[in-house]
């Protein structure tokens, strides 16, 4: 079993988290189907790899339905 330790003195918001979860090695296809069992529909997650003042991570956007 693998355990993650969340240190958010400032908070985290959800795309943060998902992004954070990605870039460990989470798959965003079985995030997706894990996902699909909430009872929310309407929106949809895109993932890609950024690099922000010299760091490199994963940025998930969650994009809502119109």
């Amino acid at each position: 079993m693998r355990i993650a330790y969340f240190d958010c003195f400032a908070g985290i918001s959800g795309d943060m988290t998902l992004g954070a979860l990605v870039d460990v090695g989470v798959d965003l296809a079985l995030l997706r189907e894990e996902l699909t069992k909430l009872p929310v529909s309407g929106y949809s997650l895109e993932a890609k790899a950024v690099k922000r003042g010299g760091f490199r991570g994963t940025k998930v956007n969650v994009i809502v339905d119109e």
